[in-house]
């Protein structure tokens, strides 16, 4: 098999990034170390997989000849970066390996055969469901967060994504924490519920940010136990999480004695202030919530550690209800507000030892993050 492929370098350098992070570590598989370069029609196609996670780019190229090899995903990125030339020329000759020119630059790159590459299958997306890829970038950024990275139980590692006639819905947790986020989709999609990889969602994020495409399909093949992403000219199939997602519901509060209102920037910031002396006594953070006449009243942050000191942090806030000590893991508050744009954040709570509800103001179904509260000695 020879052939000879002409491509921009730049074009090139975005597609290997885009499919790099899909590169297997496995060092007991080389194989998933490389990406595979095979022609498709009069396009270039590049594909990199983990075996959880396949990435599929398609660009234009100048192919003469068939093509079907893997290199080394690192070598040959760190190669195409350090070129100059606006045009690589690369050629193979029936060899796993293939020799690059660029400029005053020559190079061989050695690879594997690319029979040894898992196949990654390609779904088209015209049987799909097309969404606002903002839309759903920001579903990703505000539930992928909550999920757990404890492997010992895998289903919590994964986010739960409902679709039911128009309605769409994506909630992450570890045990600890929730997330749940609604949107309206565009056209009406079968009553489904898939567990999808929150490492998958990220990267279908971090490819949605880089391609800065606008609409995203999601399929759904029939062998059920995959989910794909389409994009332009990216794939993206993931391997879906077999297993039982917790019932969430029956954690979510159902109503509320304290309700706090507070300026989002303003708590974020005490947060971290809070988290330097918070993060060597566990991250825990007491947050003192003091009522006050007509629409006012005061929030505390109090952080202590025996190693480190003490802190405390007062803000303006309407606090509505009853007075309350509670406290939160303030790494857990602080990704909360993080995932929130409104300029004002709502916290509803009833007990120092129930769990709380962080919201944008004006928002009571669309974003909710529930915290669970942590212990507070002599309580």
């Amino acid at each position: 098999m020879t052939c000879k492929v002409i491509v921009q370098k730049n074009t090139f350098s975005e597609s290997l990034a885009i499919v790099g992070r899909a590169v297997g570590s496995h060092s007991h598989l080389p194989i998933l170390s490389n990406i595979l370069l095979s022609k498709d029609e009069d396009h270039l196609r590049l594909s990199a997989t983990d075996l959880t996670v396949g990435v599929t780019v398609w660009m234009d190229a100048n192919l003469d000849g068939d093509l079907g090899l893997t290199l080394p995903a690192k070598t040959l990125t760190d190669v195409i970066n350090s070129l100059i030339d606006p045009e690589v020329v690369f050629s193979v000759n029936g060899k796993p390996e293939a020799s690059l020119k660029c400029g005053t630059y020559k190079g061989i790159v050695k690879g594997i055969d690319a029979s040894e590459f898992p196949t990654i299958p390609e779904y088209p997306g015209t049987n799909g469901v097309s969404m606002d890829a903002s839309m759903f970038k920001e579903m990703i950024q505000k539930v992928a967060f909550a999920a757990s990275m404890d492997d010992t139980r895998p289903v919590l590692t994964g986010v739960l994504m409902s679709m039911d006639g128009k309605s769409v819905s994506m909630v992450g947790t570890d045990g600890f924490r929730l997330a749940i986020c609604k949107a309206i989709l565009p056209e009406p999609f079968a009553k489904k519920q898939l567990i999808i990889p929150a490492s998958a969602l990220k990267e279908v994020m971090r490819i949605l940010n880089a391609t800065k495409t606008a609409r995203i399909t999601l399929v759904l093949p029939t062998n059920g136990s995959q989910v794909v992403f389409r994009c332009e000219n990216v794939q993206i199939v993931s391997q879906l999480i077999e297993g039982k997602f917790p019932d969430y519901q029956v954690i979510l509060p159902k109503g509320h004695k304290t309700r706090t209102f507070v300026n989002t920037s303003e708590l974020l910031k005490a947060c971290k202030q809070a988290g330097i002396i918070a993060r060597e006594g566990s991250n825990v953070v007491r947050f003192h919530l003091y009522p006050g006449p007509e629409q006012t009243g005061k929030v505390k942050l109090l952080a202590e550690s025996a190693e480190t000191g003490a802190s405390e942090i007062e803000l303006a806030a309407t606090v509505e209800g009853l007075e309350l000590e509670i406290a939160f893991n303030v790494k857990f508050m602080q990704d909360a507000l993080e995932a929130i744009s409104s300029k004002d954040v709502v916290i509803e709570t009833n007990a120092y030892n129930t769990p709380a509800i962080i919201r944008p103001v004006g928002e009571q179904e669309g974003y909710r993050c529930i915290l669970m509260p942590m212990h507070i000695d002599g309580k």
